[in-house]
């Protein structure tokens, strides 16, 4: 067991401590909506006292995962004065495994939004520069990961939420298989869409919180060279290559960090397989928003009576700051209406999501590959309060929101694995890579990206070290 550092500190506290100060010198970032300072300190001094030589870490959560005693507002004003009792079980797990939630992370209003300019909480800066947007909807998790506040951080992904700040602040992010980790104790868009995702500034740190979440974690500390069952390390890899969609349409320092991505892979121990993929944005189209739209509503109510908000689902919709968010989520509401046909299209979605389903799972079988590979992001990240609506890309205008989910919504609506790895990137804002493998197949996919990791950066290990 380490000894008391200063003032008599544990070594628990000191992490505490050292986390606090790097989260008021980056204060500006306006990553925190709830920083929990005597709460993680409290815990801090515990874990001290009863010592054991358990290495402690701290933790940012986004507002939208329950954490005992702290507000969970999901960004909206509807919901701040709801305080949970009980973690969230992803959150319980890190804790047993060792962490010390540090506070709660700004994020766009109730996830529903990619750049996390939440007009309640303050605009979420950029971890690698405060004056660009973080991205979203988990912004805050990212940018107090990327800056260094915290050692991992946990968001929510819906349609893109973790890969897309993830790529646009420079770390590792994955979405899970959907129902991997439990849902339970998070604020619901869409119960078929949603999932929990861990972010880290190492793709080994990435693997480790992985791996506790799910019950495979080693002593209750981070796993270092476990990022999954790897492909023996003399086969090749068999990488996908879109032919359609996903690699078109880059803004400049995304195709340059991406065709030297492609041009390097091919030529190290990994080959490139074209595929085809416009048949599997065309199905997304059909079933993404219709799916948000067709359950969003029953399972708000379901969690707001659940968890005895004392608040309805009207209530909290007509609440809301973002006129985007409010609109979109009152049509929603709608049991039935021109606007959004209830029941009958939410069954037409679903069974476009099964047929996008058959349609991944037929491309990796025919192909063989480890992985998919594009651009997380299309874009990289813009300035603050300047791109709600648009962005320029390419001479034109384009929709901010389609734009940045365009690479991340299909995998996440099909609900498989996505992993996101930073790309070297020279003078320009952070690239992100995806990486999208087979349903339940995560720990083979994180295997695969340290591979892929490795290769794109020959120099390190497990990538950039925090």
């Amino acid at each position: 067991m380490v000894g008391p550092g200063a003032a008599g500190r544990g070594p628990a506290q000191e992490a505490v401590a050292a986390a606090l100060e790097r989260a008021a010198a980056s204060a500006h970032l306006n990553a925190f909506i709830t920083l929990d300072a005597e709460g993680a300190g409290a815990e801090a001094a515990r874990h001290d006292r009863r010592g054991g030589g358990a290495r402690r870490w701290c933790l940012a959560v986004k507002d939208n995962i329950h954490v005992a005693g702290l507000p969970n507002t999901a960004g909206t004003p509807g919901l701040a004065g709801f305080v949970p009792a009980t973690d969230a079980p992803v959150v319980a797990a890190l804790r047993a495994a060792g962490a010390i939630v540090l506070g709660k992370t700004n994020m766009h209003e109730l996830a529903l939004g990619v750049t996390s300019g939440n007009p309640t909480f303050g605009a979420v800066g950029n971890g690698a520069d405060p004056a660009l947007f973080a991205g979203g909807s988990s912004g805050g998790t990212a940018a107090a990961v990327a800056s260094g506040i915290v050692d991992a951080g946990l968001g929510t992904d819906t349609g893109g939420s973790v890969g897309i700040p993830a790529a646009l602040n420079g770390i590792y992010g994955l979405r899970p298989t959907a129902g991997r980790y439990p849902s339970a104790g998070v604020t619901p868009l869409s119960v078929t869409r949603d999932t929990p995702g861990p972010m880290a500034r190492t793709l080994d740190r990435l693997a480790a919180l992985d791996a506790f979440v799910t019950g495979r974690s080693v002593n209750g500390r981070f796993l270092t060279g476990r990022a999954g069952a790897a492909p023996p390390p003399d086969r090749t890899l068999r990488l996908g290559l879109p032919r359609h969609v996903f690699t078109e349409d880059l803004e400049a320092p995304v195709r340059v960090a991406w065709e030297a991505a492609v041009e390097r892979l091919g030529t190290a121990r990994a080959v490139w397989v074209p595929v085809d993929t416009g048949h599997l944005v065309e199905f997304d189209a059909r079933a993404g928003m219709h799916l948000v739209l067709g359950e969003f509503a029953a399972a708000f109510d379901r969690y707001l009576a659940g968890h005895r908000v004392g608040r309805g689902t009207a209530e909290v919709v007509d609440a809301a700051a973002d006129p985007a968010v409010a609109e979109l989520l009152r049509t929603a509401a709608l049991p039935a209406g021109p606007a959004y046909p209830g029941a009958a299209a939410l069954r037409g979605a679903v069974a476009e999501r099964r047929a996008l389903q058959a349609a991944y799972a037929e491309l990796f079988a025919a192909h063989g590959v480890d992985a998919i590979l594009s651009p997380t992001v299309p874009v990289c990240a813009r300035p603050l309060h300047r791109h709600e609506d648009s962005l320029p890309l390419n001479g034109r205008e384009a929709p901010t929101f389609p734009t940045l989910i365009r690479n991340t919504s299909p995998s996440a609506t099909a609900g498989l694995p996505s992993v996101t790895v930073p790309l070297p990137v020279d003078g320009s804002p952070p690239v992100g890579l995806q990486l999208v493998g087979p349903r339940g197949g995560d720990r083979e996919l994180l295997a695969v990206a340290a591979r892929v990791d490795a290769l794109l950066r020959p120099r390190e290990s497990g990538g950039a070290r925090p």
